[in-house]
């Protein structure tokens, strides 16, 4: 039961690896938008920042998590030896991360709608590539 367990943790590690990897992207094309608020916890100032921000950031971002969900589920998947049950496990470990960002941080409704579809789906699908081929023990 440990294996299954160190996939998710993993899984999971390495889809952060992969969101703070784009997020560095991301902020060096934010650039041209402006200084991200200084105060993180001003709402205002935070959606004012969000929505100045250029598509292709968003874009940028959205393209993170799908990749993160798809890594963490396929590591998860391919190492748990259980099955996908590990990829979906992780992948939904990294769903409600990703839920937590888009209610802290003030998102278009559109890219929260897009995230949580892309995430689910890249999610699903890691888990099923990553479980092909595993012994089912």
């Amino acid at each position: 039961m440990l294996r299954p367990i160190l996939s998710v943790a993993g899984g999971v590690i390495i889809a952060f690896v992969i969101v703070m990897a784009g997020d560095m992207i991301s902020q060096s094309l934010a650039a041209s938008a402006g200084a991200a608020p200084t105060d993180m916890n001003d709402r205002a100032a935070m959606e004012a920042y969000v929505a100045g921000l250029p598509t292709a950031v968003l874009f940028a971002m959205l393209a993170t998590w799908t990749v993160a969900a798809f890594a963490a589920a396929f590591v998860a998947g391919r190492f748990g030896r259980r099955g996908a049950w590990p990829g979906w496990v992780a992948s939904g470990l990294f769903l409600c991360a990703t839920a937590a960002n888009l209610l802290m941080i003030p998102h278009p409704g559109w890219m929260a709608v897009a995230g949580v579809v892309l995430v689910v789906a890249a999610g699903w699908f890691g888990a099923r590539v990553g479980s092909r081929g595993v012994a089912r023990v």
